[in-house]
């Protein structure tokens, strides 16, 4: 009877153990804090938990700081789940989490039979400094008036700590830049109110920190509605033929309707990204100097922000906004560059043809397109009234003229405030005047005072 007894414990031993022994591992989870610094705000970072073994059962985050402690993360896990990758952020207002000293707490177990069935178990802990505290802004220019797609500018001044700011209009946002006072944390913020924003939306001085804590404030302005104009535009056989085929690329087997909406439509949004995209890489210093010059002789045949229908075959079958000033003289006509500045592009673009684009500083750009021939190339620094170019019918122009746009950091504004030397004077420089009389006067180039 014993000896029978004996042979059924070893039997259940041995089955305990072939059981047991392919959940018996003892390689303890890794976990990886990937923070920049030891100053945490509420900025999201990552904590990356890895498990080689049997994979993760469960983690638990947990921040202890001066009020208590606070779970962040309680998290279980199916079998077999090898690592996980979390992405903590630290909400202040529904936790109640102050700043100061802490300490972050991280506990991976697996699912391993080791440690009397419990798993290994890995717990790291770091020593944090919670950084909750926003910047401070405070903004130093008024009476900011502002035209129905026209430009803006404000000056502010933002607290050390900022590593990020410019003004917001609604969903754009438009980069503040420091270095034109002594005073380092004074800010120009040149902005734009586009032709496409419907009134009202929210004007705002914004400012981050390095740990993501952000600061808004409200700015006044009052904006001044602009009736834009309404056009249909027939589209003819000669135009799709001669004009939109050759810009059209590929497109075998598109009829007429579908080949003009791949140049008008498609390739137009492509140039606008590219525009864009020149526009926000710009020099952090102003390099032009009062008003920008008109085309010399030139006659305006169309304006910004017209809005076009066009018409084929007695069907409107596209709609776009022109976003400069179609500029006419003679063929061929030399075209000076309207203000200081350095060409930043210089090249073919689409429906813009032959494109000269130069950066003046501070998000501030011209754009100078349908170009017969370019005569400056890319790094190239231009004094207002060099010539850059001749005027021609390149890209999607019908006849000879220069297509003029002016835009802040990629979006197109009003060209005509930019020519007008009362509105640079009252809108720029009798703000950056008043700023230089509270923080100092940088003088030197960049100096916007006008001759």
């Amino acid at each position: 009877m014993r000896k029978y007894l004996s042979i059924i414990i070893l039997a259940l031993i041995i089955g305990g153990l072939i059981y047991i022994y392919p959940n018996f591992e003892w390689s303890a989870p890794v976990v990886d804090i990937k923070l920049e610094s030891d100053k945490v705000g509420v900025k999201p970072f990552n904590i990356e938990i890895r498990d080689k073994g049997k994979g993760l059962k469960s983690v638990s985050v947990v921040l202890a700081h001066e009020k208590g402690e606070t779970v962040l993360v309680d998290k279980t896990y199916p079998e077999g789940i090898k690592g996980d990758n979390l992405e903590i952020t630290l909400d202040p207002k529904e936790s109640g989490i102050k700043g100061g000293p802490s300490v972050l707490r991280v506990t991976a177990v697996d699912g391993s039979k080791f440690n009397f069935l419990s798993g290994n178990k890995t717990r790291v802990t770091k020593n944090i400094t919670l950084d909750l505290t926003p910047p401070k802004v405070d903004v130093i220019s008024t009476e900011h008036y502002v035209n129905h797609g026209g430009s803006g500018l404000v000056v502010y001044k933002a607290s050390e700590d900022t590593i990020k700011s410019g003004i917001q209009v609604g969903d754009y946002f438009f980069p503040g830049y420091k270095g034109y006072f002594p005073d380092e944390n004074v800010y120009l913020g040149f902005f734009a109110y586009p032709y496409d924003l419907e009134q009202g939306a929210k004007i705002a001085v914004v400012a981050q920190d390095g740990t993501g804590n952000a600061k808004t404030k409200g700015l006044f302005y009052r904006i001044r509605d602009i009736n834009y104009r309404k056009s249909d535009i027939k589209v003819s056989e000669w135009f799709i033929d001669n004009v939109i085929v050759p810009l059209a690329g590929d497109s075998a087997g598109a009829d007429n309707k579908e080949l003009f909406l791949e140049v008008n439509n498609k390739l137009r949004k492509e140039n606008d990204k590219k525009i864009r995209e020149v526009g926000t890489n710009t020099k952090d210093e102003l390099r032009w100097q009062g008003a920008f010059s008109q085309l010399s002789n030139s006659q305006v045949e169309a304006n910004f922000a017209d809005e076009r229908t066009y018409i084929y075959k007695e069907e409107p079958i596209d709609k776009q906004y022109h976003l400069g000033y179609d500029l006419a003289v003679t063929k061929r006509y030399p075209i000076e560059a309207a203000n200081n500045g350095v060409v930043v592009y210089a090249d073919e673009l689409g429906i813009y043809g032959n494109t000269v684009i130069l950066d003046h500083g501070m998000g501030i750009a011209t754009l100078y397109g349908h170009m017969s021939s370019i005569d400056v190339s890319v790094g190239d620094e231009v004094k207002k009234k060099d010539i850059m170019g001749r005027t021609g019918q390149t890209g999607l122009a019908a006849g000879d003229h220069l297509h003029y746009g002016v835009y802040i950091n990629g979006v197109a504004v009003r060209p005509v405030e930019w020519w007008d030397g009362k509105w640079i004077k009252d809108n720029i420089i009798n703000k950056i005047e008043n700023a230089q009389a509270e923080f100092g006067d940088q003088g030197g180039e960049g100096s916007q005072s006008e001759n």
